[in-house]
């Protein structure tokens, strides 16, 4: 990916920290940013629940929105999130993320683009491939 590509990515998962569903703005929110084959970016906050079973994670959400468009093929997923007051720190996906994502990439075939950014529009890329540790399946 280009570098213009990479920061049009991450603005829009910052974007969608304004659309995170969440009663108290002081806590924690995450928005994710799919970039698809096709060439369209699709964008979720996460979405908070009364009970931690029901909340559904903005990587999730935004992939969910990209298959919602018919769009399944993911080359790159940006994450951000609000849990450094100074804005420096990456957002890594969780281990429920990672294996959706990696799930997505065993099913497409594109070894997913994952980028871990901050609010300051920094970021680390990796390769799904890279940063998931036993996933499953695994043939």
């Amino acid at each position: 990916m280009k570098e213009e590509d990479y920061q049009r990515l991450i603005n829009k998962a910052i974007k969608a920290l304004d659309n995170a569903n969440e009663k108290q703005p002081e806590r924690l929110r995450f928005g994710a940013a799919v970039l698809s084959k096709q060439g369209n970016i699709y964008s979720s906050g996460n979405y908070w629940s009364d009970t931690a079973f029901l909340v559904l994670h903005a990587e999730q959400a935004a992939l969910a929105h990209a298959a919602s468009h018919g769009e399944r093929d993911i080359l790159a997923i940006a994450c951000v999130s609000t849990e450094d007051e100074k804005k420096e720190k990456f957002c890594h996906p969780c281990g429920v993320c990672k294996q959706l994502i990696y799930e997505n990439s065993r099913n497409s075939k594109i070894d997913v683009e994952v980028v871990m950014a901050n609010l300051k529009g920094e970021y680390i890329a990796k390769k799904i491939s890279e940063i998931i540790s036993y996933p499953w399946p695994t043939d």
